[in-house]
């Protein structure tokens, strides 16, 4: 346990923009954490900014991380999509907002990624955070975690270590982000924190439909076609909720009757 508690501290502890040996970040995309604090809520804007005289196709991942402080297990939200960033443009890629006083460590991650799914860029912002110095320590945990998380296996590969709440953002529109919104929002409300992946996945059907998928460990939980209205995305993000409330609930039903056999 007391190597899995310093890990917890170093993944907490260092999430900075670094240069290394191999890469510098921040050289031709400028990854950065735009803080908007109000008195309940503080809202963060990832941004990027093209320093180059051309085009640069990016991937991003923004991710709000969570410890319990004292406790050994942390949460992950993650939103995540593909941004065409013109030269000298800065542009916004996504939004969150957490707590204006957060009582957990949090740390809110900015990474962007080429085409050829190399980080070029990244950003953080901590709050409640601890600070060590073992850097190259620090900077060698990040990057296994981070290529785990590319192969699923996070929360597999560090004893102890178990993530909560993960809900992936793999929509396409505004009312597909609208719906992850209300959904996660749900999510958070009921209180699921389940230590399963849970992705909202919207892909193009016939016309200019769009359907989105509610997926738990790549299983369909439920499924629907889009539309815009507030109402409608409400109604269909109270159906996924319970859907994946029962799924759950079926879950642990049959993990306890295999432990009675």
């Amino acid at each position: 346990m007391k190597a899995v508690h310093l890990s917890l501290l170093m993944l907490f502890s260092f999430f900075a923009v670094t240069k290394s040996a191999s890469q510098i970040y921040n050289q031709n995309v400028e990854a950065k954490i735009v803080v908007h604090e109000g008195e309940e809520w503080i809202e963060l804007t990832a941004t990027a900014y093209n320093k180059t005289t051309f085009t640069q196709s990016i991937r991003y991942d923004f991710s709000v991380i969570r410890n319990d402080i004292g406790a050994s297990n942390f949460s992950k939200n993650t939103q995540n999509g593909r941004q065409v960033v013109e030269p000298g443009q800065r542009t916004d890629l996504s939004t969150t907002t957490i707590n204006a006083k957060p009582e957990d460590r949090v740390v809110v991650l900015l990474l962007i990624y080429d085409d050829n799914d190399q980080i070029i860029a990244k950003d953080r912002v901590a709050y409640n955070d601890e600070e060590t110095s073992d850097t190259e320590v620090k900077e060698e945990f990040v990057d296994k975690l981070q290529a785990d998380d590319k192969q699923g296996d996070i929360g597999d590969s560090y004893d102890g270590i178990q993530l909560m709440g993960v809900v992936l953002d793999e929509t396409k529109t505004k009312a597909g982000r609208d719906f992850y919104q209300l959904f996660y929002s749900s999510y958070l409300a009921n209180q699921i924190n389940s230590e399963r992946i849970i992705s909202l996945r919207e892909s193009f059907s016939m016309g200019n439909n769009t359907r989105i998928q509610v997926l738990v460990d790549e299983n369909i939980i439920f499924e629907f076609f889009v539309r815009t209205q507030y109402d409608y995305l409400k109604s269909m993000a109270e159906v996924s909720i319970r859907r994946v409330g029962m799924h759950f609930n079926r879950l642990n039903r049959e993990a306890n009757l295999i432990k009675r056999f």
